[in-house]
């Protein structure tokens, strides 16, 4: 047999060996939780979740979410489920969701009282988590109404959601005229996202000032947008200066200083 084959099959039953050794350490992992014997469970689970394991960091999880063998930290919970969930373990998804949905509802039981004595931020809170269904069954139109009791008591955040339920038709009629007049509500009070909607808005042309090209507006709305922290308006910003000719990309970069001056620094 030649060297090299002989160390690839070598290499190849250290893996099987490798992956057979981790998975009786799991059962006997699950054996031990279920006879509540939860140091050695931890024990047993730690060196291989450090390995890679995601049966293993799932389990983890669920240890610190319920308190067996250690202080019960919910936090940590979702920090172990979310590096399974974002490589595709399902179990981690379904966990994480769970430990997010308990949130969702204590939140809401804490929000909603406030929201009904008619405090402005915790009806804008209720509308984000009817809108999104987080800790509450989704229900779109409710969202919009609660958004609109926020935005007549003056709720910044709640202009700018009102924007967006007018600008993609969530729960009212869709119509990119009154987005763009409450999203630049917001932008008046330097909002960062309303300045990127506004931006994407005039982006898929359905913007409704046409004293410039829609891509030019765009761009003076994202540029800002970006300077203000969002990541994601930049490279869209960046895309459409590759629209533009010279003349075009002057005017709007000149565009874009006199909303800074108008809407970043008043």
């Amino acid at each position: 047999m030649k060297k090299s084959t002989f160390i690839a099959a070598a290499g190849l039953m250290l893996t099987l060996h490798m992956g057979s050794a981790s998975a009786n350490t799991l059962e006997d992992a699950r054996s031990a939780i279920e006879s509540q014997n939860y140091a050695v469970a931890l024990e047993q689970l730690q060196p291989i979740a450090r390995e890679g394991n995601l049966d293993a960091n799932n389990l983890l999880g669920q240890m610190y979410e319920n308190g067996w063998g250690v202080e019960a930290d919910e936090e940590e919970a979702a920090r172990l489920y979310r590096i399974g969930a974002n490589q595709g373990h399902m179990d981690s998804i379904t966990n994480l969701r769970a430990l997010q949905n308990k949130a969702f509802a204590v939140e809401l039981n804490q929000q909603l009282p406030l929201a009904e004595a008619g405090n402005s931020e915790a009806q804008n809170r209720v509308g984000e988590m009817l809108e999104f269904g987080q800790g509450i069954e989704r229900d779109k139109h409710e969202a919009f109404i609660w958004y609109q009791r926020a935005a007549d008591q003056g709720e910044v955040s709640a202009w700018h959601n009102l924007g967006r339920s007018y600008n993609f038709g969530t729960g009212v009629d869709q119509d990119f005229e009154i987005a763009e007049e409450w999203y630049r509500k917001a932008a008046d009070r330097g909002y960062t996202q309303a300045l990127f909607f506004l931006g994407t808005l005039y982006a898929t042309d359905h913007g409704n000032d046409d004293s410039y090209s829609s891509d030019i507006i765009a761009y003076a709305w994202l540029h800002n947008a970006a300077e203000l922290g969002d990541q994601t308006a930049r490279p869209i910003a960046e895309r459409l200066l590759l629209k533009l000719n010279s003349d075009e990309i002057e005017t709007a970069k000149q565009l874009a200083e006199r909303y800074k001056a108008k809407y970043i620094n008043p």
